[in-house]
Protein backbone atom coordinates (compact mmCIF):
# COMPACT_ATOMS: atom_id res chain seq x y z
CA UNK A 1 0.00 0.00 0.00
CA UNK A 2 2.92 2.29 0.54
CA UNK A 3 4.43 1.56 -3.01
CA UNK A 4 0.86 2.86 -4.29
CA UNK A 5 1.27 6.14 -2.45
CA UNK A 6 4.61 8.13 -3.65
CA UNK A 7 3.90 8.14 -7.32
CA UNK A 8 0.47 9.88 -6.43
CA UNK A 9 2.48 12.57 -5.36
CA UNK A 10 4.69 13.54 -8.32
CA UNK A 11 1.31 14.32 -10.45
CA UNK A 12 -0.13 16.40 -7.52
CA UNK A 13 2.86 18.74 -7.79
CA UNK A 14 1.97 18.73 -11.55
CA UNK A 15 -1.22 19.99 -11.29
CA UNK A 16 -0.25 22.93 -9.01
CA UNK A 17 2.44 23.85 -11.34
CA UNK A 18 0.38 23.86 -14.24
CA UNK A 19 -2.69 26.26 -12.64
CA UNK A 20 -0.27 29.24 -13.01
CA UNK A 21 -0.38 29.06 -16.34
CA UNK A 22 -4.10 27.61 -16.74
CA UNK A 23 -4.47 31.82 -15.16
CA UNK A 24 -2.56 33.06 -18.42
CA UNK A 25 -4.74 30.74 -20.92
CA UNK A 26 -8.18 31.61 -19.21
CA UNK A 27 -7.66 35.42 -19.62
CA UNK A 28 -6.31 35.23 -23.12
CA UNK A 29 -9.66 34.40 -24.67
CA UNK A 30 -11.05 37.07 -22.53
CA UNK A 31 -8.70 39.63 -24.20
CA UNK A 32 -9.22 38.64 -27.77
CA UNK A 33 -12.95 38.39 -27.24
CA UNK A 34 -12.85 42.18 -26.74
CA UNK A 35 -10.86 43.26 -29.66
CA UNK A 36 -13.59 41.67 -31.71
CA UNK A 37 -16.40 44.13 -30.75
CA UNK A 38 -14.46 47.64 -30.75
CA UNK A 39 -12.54 46.51 -34.03
CA UNK A 40 -9.03 47.29 -35.17
CA UNK A 41 -9.16 50.17 -33.85
CA UNK A 42 -7.65 49.44 -29.82
CA UNK A 43 -4.58 47.71 -31.38
CA UNK A 44 -3.01 51.17 -32.92
CA UNK A 45 -4.62 52.94 -29.77
CA UNK A 46 -1.79 50.36 -27.81
CA UNK A 47 0.79 51.05 -30.61
CA UNK A 48 0.54 54.93 -30.13
CA UNK A 49 0.40 54.24 -26.06
CA UNK A 50 3.18 52.09 -26.13
CA UNK A 51 6.13 54.47 -27.78
CA UNK A 52 4.73 57.28 -25.53
CA UNK A 53 5.53 55.32 -22.23
CA UNK A 54 9.04 54.33 -23.61
CA UNK A 55 9.42 57.60 -24.79
CA UNK A 56 8.57 58.92 -21.17
CA UNK A 57 10.32 56.57 -19.66
CA UNK A 58 13.86 56.93 -21.44
CA UNK A 59 13.31 60.80 -21.78
CA UNK A 60 11.41 61.81 -19.17
CA UNK A 61 13.85 65.37 -18.58
CA UNK A 62 13.41 66.27 -23.05
CA UNK A 63 9.68 65.91 -23.14
CA UNK A 64 9.07 68.88 -21.46
CA UNK A 65 10.84 71.02 -24.08
CA UNK A 66 9.74 69.76 -26.98
CA UNK A 67 6.01 70.76 -26.43
CA UNK A 68 6.28 74.52 -26.58
CA UNK A 69 7.97 74.02 -30.11
CA UNK A 70 5.42 71.97 -31.19
CA UNK A 71 2.65 74.35 -30.10
CA UNK A 72 4.96 77.29 -32.42
CA UNK A 73 5.24 74.82 -35.30
CA UNK A 74 2.39 73.55 -36.18
CA UNK A 75 -0.05 76.30 -36.00
CA UNK A 76 2.29 77.89 -39.00
CA UNK A 77 2.79 74.62 -40.63
CA UNK A 78 -1.65 74.18 -41.04
CA UNK A 79 -1.91 78.16 -41.27
CA UNK A 80 -3.28 78.83 -45.33
CA UNK A 81 -0.69 80.89 -47.10
CA UNK A 82 -1.21 84.40 -47.14
CA UNK A 83 -2.78 85.98 -50.09
CA UNK A 84 0.10 88.37 -51.98
CA UNK A 85 -2.37 91.32 -53.20
CA UNK A 86 -0.06 93.69 -55.51
CA UNK A 87 0.28 97.11 -54.63
CA UNK A 88 -2.64 99.54 -56.90
CA UNK A 89 -0.97 101.10 -59.82
CA UNK A 90 -2.32 104.52 -60.10
CA UNK A 91 -1.62 106.21 -63.64
CA UNK A 92 0.89 109.40 -63.25
CA UNK A 93 -0.40 112.26 -64.15
CA UNK A 94 3.00 113.07 -66.56
CA UNK A 95 3.39 117.35 -67.01
CA UNK A 96 2.12 116.76 -70.56
CA UNK A 97 -0.55 115.64 -69.84
CA UNK A 98 -0.75 117.96 -67.18
CA UNK A 99 -0.39 120.79 -69.48
CA UNK A 100 -3.31 119.34 -71.88
CA UNK A 101 -6.08 118.74 -69.06
CA UNK A 102 -5.22 122.34 -68.27
CA UNK A 103 -5.96 123.14 -71.30
CA UNK A 104 -9.05 121.56 -71.46
CA UNK A 105 -10.37 122.80 -68.85
CA UNK A 106 -9.10 126.66 -69.54
CA UNK A 107 -11.09 126.17 -73.31
CA UNK A 108 -7.41 126.52 -75.03
CA UNK A 109 -5.97 125.66 -77.93
CA UNK A 110 -2.13 124.24 -77.45
CA UNK A 111 0.39 123.57 -79.74
CA UNK A 112 2.14 120.20 -80.09
CA UNK A 113 5.78 119.60 -80.64
CA UNK A 114 6.42 115.90 -81.45
CA UNK A 115 9.50 114.02 -80.72
CA UNK A 116 10.29 112.78 -84.21
CA UNK A 117 9.87 116.28 -85.66
CA UNK A 118 10.98 114.93 -89.33
CA UNK A 119 7.71 112.38 -89.33
CA UNK A 120 5.30 114.87 -87.41
CA UNK A 121 5.85 118.86 -88.19
CA UNK A 122 4.19 120.95 -84.99
CA UNK A 123 0.32 121.63 -85.09
CA UNK A 124 -2.04 123.26 -83.42
CA UNK A 125 -4.73 120.94 -81.75
CA UNK A 126 -7.89 121.44 -80.03
CA UNK A 127 -7.78 118.98 -77.23
CA UNK A 128 -11.07 117.86 -76.11
CA UNK A 129 -10.77 114.36 -74.18
CA UNK A 130 -7.72 112.83 -72.02
CA UNK A 131 -8.09 109.51 -71.39
CA UNK A 132 -5.94 106.25 -70.18
CA UNK A 133 -5.62 103.80 -72.03
CA UNK A 134 -5.55 99.82 -69.84
CA UNK A 135 -4.45 98.11 -72.55
CA UNK A 136 -1.08 100.28 -73.75
CA UNK A 137 -1.50 101.75 -70.49
CA UNK A 138 -0.51 105.24 -72.10
CA UNK A 139 -2.05 108.73 -72.17
CA UNK A 140 -3.74 109.71 -74.88
CA UNK A 141 -5.69 113.18 -76.16
CA UNK A 142 -8.47 113.50 -78.38
CA UNK A 143 -9.51 116.40 -80.52
CA UNK A 144 -9.11 118.24 -83.58
CA UNK A 145 -5.80 118.54 -86.01
CA UNK A 146 -6.21 121.45 -87.29
CA UNK A 147 -2.96 120.55 -89.71
CA UNK A 148 -5.13 117.92 -91.01
CA UNK A 149 -8.27 119.67 -90.58
CA UNK A 150 -9.99 116.51 -88.94
CA UNK A 151 -10.55 114.32 -85.74
CA UNK A 152 -7.59 112.81 -84.45
CA UNK A 153 -6.05 111.03 -81.51
CA UNK A 154 -2.12 111.60 -80.50
CA UNK A 155 -0.41 109.82 -77.95
CA UNK A 156 0.84 112.19 -74.62
CA UNK A 157 4.12 110.05 -74.28
CA UNK A 158 5.22 110.82 -78.55
CA UNK A 159 5.27 114.32 -77.70
CA UNK A 160 8.12 116.38 -76.42
CA UNK A 161 6.52 119.84 -75.79
CA UNK A 162 3.57 121.65 -75.10
CA UNK A 163 2.82 125.08 -75.78
CA UNK A 164 0.02 127.40 -75.57
CA UNK A 165 -1.32 129.43 -78.26
CA UNK A 166 -1.83 132.98 -78.54
CA UNK A 167 -4.73 133.70 -80.87
CA UNK A 168 -5.94 131.32 -83.47
CA UNK A 169 -2.85 129.49 -84.16
CA UNK A 170 -1.59 127.50 -87.25
CA UNK A 171 -3.92 126.37 -90.39
CA UNK A 172 -7.18 128.17 -88.80
CA UNK A 173 -10.11 128.38 -90.86
CA UNK A 174 -12.74 130.98 -90.37
CA UNK A 175 -14.45 133.22 -90.57
CA UNK A 176 -15.49 132.63 -86.86
CA UNK A 177 -18.52 134.03 -85.06
CA UNK A 178 -17.24 136.43 -81.67
CA UNK A 179 -16.55 134.98 -78.61
CA UNK A 180 -15.67 131.19 -80.31
CA UNK A 181 -13.58 129.65 -77.94
CA UNK A 182 -10.11 128.42 -79.44
CA UNK A 183 -10.27 124.78 -78.62
CA UNK A 184 -14.12 125.16 -80.48
CA UNK A 185 -13.53 126.24 -84.29
CA UNK A 186 -12.54 123.63 -86.54
CA UNK A 187 -14.95 121.30 -86.85
CA UNK A 188 -17.71 122.29 -84.57
CA UNK A 189 -18.63 126.43 -84.60
CA UNK A 190 -16.13 127.32 -87.36
CA UNK A 191 -17.26 128.54 -90.97
CA UNK A 192 -21.02 127.85 -92.34
CA UNK A 193 -23.04 126.29 -89.64
CA UNK A 194 -24.82 122.97 -90.77
CA UNK A 195 -27.74 122.18 -88.82
CA UNK A 196 -28.26 118.17 -87.92
CA UNK A 197 -31.12 116.20 -87.31
CA UNK A 198 -31.27 112.48 -86.83
CA UNK A 199 -33.43 109.94 -85.68
CA UNK A 200 -30.99 107.42 -83.65
CA UNK A 201 -32.48 103.51 -82.85
CA UNK A 202 -32.91 102.85 -79.28
CA UNK A 203 -29.73 100.57 -79.12
CA UNK A 204 -27.51 103.32 -79.67
CA UNK A 205 -29.76 105.91 -77.04
CA UNK A 206 -28.14 104.65 -74.07
CA UNK A 207 -24.36 105.03 -75.49
CA UNK A 208 -24.97 107.74 -76.71
CA UNK A 209 -26.29 109.72 -73.20
CA UNK A 210 -23.21 108.30 -71.63
CA UNK A 211 -21.05 108.98 -73.75
CA UNK A 212 -19.65 113.14 -73.81
CA UNK A 213 -21.62 115.35 -76.94
CA UNK A 214 -20.02 115.07 -79.86
CA UNK A 215 -20.51 118.77 -81.27
CA UNK A 216 -21.84 121.77 -79.04
CA UNK A 217 -25.28 122.59 -78.53
CA UNK A 218 -25.95 118.71 -78.76
CA UNK A 219 -29.35 117.60 -77.80
CA UNK A 220 -30.62 114.66 -77.50
CA UNK A 221 -34.60 114.62 -76.92
CA UNK A 222 -36.44 110.83 -76.16
CA UNK A 223 -39.30 109.39 -78.59
CA UNK A 224 -41.73 107.13 -78.46
CA UNK A 225 -40.30 103.64 -79.18
CA UNK A 226 -37.04 103.95 -77.24
CA UNK A 227 -36.18 105.81 -80.24
CA UNK A 228 -34.05 109.60 -79.92
CA UNK A 229 -34.04 112.59 -81.92
CA UNK A 230 -30.51 113.58 -82.03
CA UNK A 231 -30.31 117.78 -83.25
CA UNK A 232 -26.48 120.15 -83.48
CA UNK A 233 -25.31 122.00 -84.86
CA UNK A 234 -21.83 121.87 -86.87
CA UNK A 235 -19.15 123.22 -89.47
CA UNK A 236 -17.35 120.57 -91.33
CA UNK A 237 -19.43 118.20 -92.96
CA UNK A 238 -16.67 115.29 -92.72
CA UNK A 239 -16.85 115.34 -89.31
CA UNK A 240 -20.56 114.91 -89.17
CA UNK A 241 -20.33 112.17 -92.12
CA UNK A 242 -17.78 110.37 -89.81
CA UNK A 243 -20.23 110.96 -86.50
CA UNK A 244 -23.16 109.71 -88.30
CA UNK A 245 -21.65 106.70 -89.84
CA UNK A 246 -20.09 105.33 -86.69
CA UNK A 247 -23.86 103.63 -85.85
CA UNK A 248 -24.08 101.93 -89.24
CA UNK A 249 -28.01 101.18 -89.48
CA UNK A 250 -28.97 102.30 -86.05
CA UNK A 251 -29.26 106.21 -87.09
CA UNK A 252 -31.53 107.77 -90.43
CA UNK A 253 -30.48 111.19 -90.98
CA UNK A 254 -33.17 113.64 -91.92
CA UNK A 255 -31.65 116.75 -92.59
CA UNK A 256 -29.43 118.05 -94.48
CA UNK A 257 -29.87 116.72 -97.86
CA UNK A 258 -26.27 116.51 -98.69
CA UNK A 259 -25.74 115.08 -95.50
CA UNK A 260 -27.45 111.69 -96.37
CA UNK A 261 -26.27 111.92 -100.38
CA UNK A 262 -22.66 111.80 -98.94
CA UNK A 263 -23.39 108.64 -96.65
CA UNK A 264 -24.89 106.80 -99.84
CA UNK A 265 -21.78 107.48 -102.07
CA UNK A 266 -19.46 106.05 -98.69
CA UNK A 267 -22.21 103.26 -98.33
CA UNK A 268 -21.74 102.83 -102.30
CA UNK A 269 -17.97 102.18 -102.09
CA UNK A 270 -18.30 99.84 -98.66
CA UNK A 271 -20.42 97.85 -100.86
CA UNK A 272 -17.81 97.69 -103.61
CA UNK A 273 -19.48 99.24 -106.31
CA UNK A 274 -18.06 102.40 -107.88
CA UNK A 275 -19.19 106.00 -107.02
CA UNK A 276 -22.10 106.86 -109.49
CA UNK A 277 -21.51 110.54 -110.51
CA UNK A 278 -24.36 112.87 -110.47
CA UNK A 279 -26.70 113.16 -112.93
CA UNK A 280 -25.96 115.90 -115.48
CA UNK A 281 -29.45 117.92 -116.36
CA UNK A 282 -31.20 117.17 -119.72
CA UNK A 283 -30.12 120.10 -122.29
CA UNK A 284 -33.21 121.63 -123.61
CA UNK A 285 -34.37 121.59 -126.81
CA UNK A 286 -34.02 124.72 -128.72
CA UNK A 287 -37.65 125.91 -130.78
CA UNK A 288 -37.42 125.64 -134.64
CA UNK A 289 -38.55 128.90 -137.10
CA UNK A 290 -42.05 127.68 -138.60
CA UNK A 291 -40.67 128.80 -142.21
CA UNK A 292 -38.04 126.16 -142.29
CA UNK A 293 -39.95 123.05 -143.38
CA UNK A 294 -38.53 120.05 -141.86
CA UNK A 295 -36.64 117.87 -144.25
CA UNK A 296 -37.80 114.74 -145.74
CA UNK A 297 -35.48 111.63 -146.07
CA UNK A 298 -36.32 110.30 -149.49
CA UNK A 299 -37.28 112.66 -151.61
CA UNK A 300 -37.47 110.19 -154.65
CA UNK A 301 -39.87 107.67 -153.30
CA UNK A 302 -43.64 108.37 -154.10
CA UNK A 303 -45.76 109.47 -151.59
CA UNK A 304 -47.89 106.75 -149.89
CA UNK A 305 -50.74 107.64 -151.46
CA UNK A 306 -49.84 107.47 -154.89
CA UNK A 307 -48.66 104.14 -154.38
CA UNK A 308 -50.54 101.58 -156.56
CA UNK A 309 -52.46 99.11 -154.50
CA UNK A 310 -51.28 95.16 -154.17
CA UNK A 311 -53.15 92.28 -154.77
CA UNK A 312 -53.10 89.62 -152.07
CA UNK A 313 -50.74 86.87 -152.46
CA UNK A 314 -53.09 84.05 -152.27
CA UNK A 315 -55.20 85.60 -155.25
CA UNK A 316 -52.17 85.85 -157.58
CA UNK A 317 -50.57 82.92 -156.98
CA UNK A 318 -53.89 81.11 -158.79
CA UNK A 319 -53.95 83.04 -161.41
CA UNK A 320 -50.37 82.29 -162.22
CA UNK A 321 -50.44 78.74 -161.58
CA UNK A 322 -50.90 76.56 -165.18
CA UNK A 323 -54.26 75.68 -166.21
CA UNK A 324 -54.19 72.90 -168.25
CA UNK A 325 -52.98 69.61 -165.84
CA UNK A 326 -55.43 68.71 -162.99
CA UNK A 327 -53.55 68.53 -159.65
CA UNK A 328 -52.57 65.50 -158.25
CA UNK A 329 -54.62 63.45 -155.61
CA UNK A 330 -52.30 61.53 -152.57
CA UNK A 331 -54.52 58.61 -151.29
CA UNK A 332 -53.13 57.21 -147.98
CA UNK A 333 -54.10 53.82 -147.00
CA UNK A 334 -54.30 52.29 -143.15
CA UNK A 335 -53.67 48.56 -142.92
CA UNK A 336 -54.13 48.89 -139.19
CA UNK A 337 -56.18 50.84 -137.15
Amino acid sequence: MAITKTPRKKPVTAVVEEEKPATKVKALPAKKAAPKKAGPAEPKAKAAKAPAKARAGKTDKVAPAVEPVLEVILPVVMAPAPVMKKAPVAPVLTPLAQAILTAICEGRAVEFIFADADANAPRTFEPRHLTFDALSQAWYVWGWDRRYNAERHHRVDLLAEVNDVEGVGRAAQGPYAEGTPANLIGGWLGGEPIPVKASLLKQWVFAVKQAPPAFPNFKLEDQGDGQALVSFTATDLRAIARWAMQFGDGIQVMEPARLVDRIKQVGAVWAGRERQPAPSPAPKATPRPESTPEPRRHESRPPREARPEREPRQEREREEAPKGKPGKVEVIRFDRL
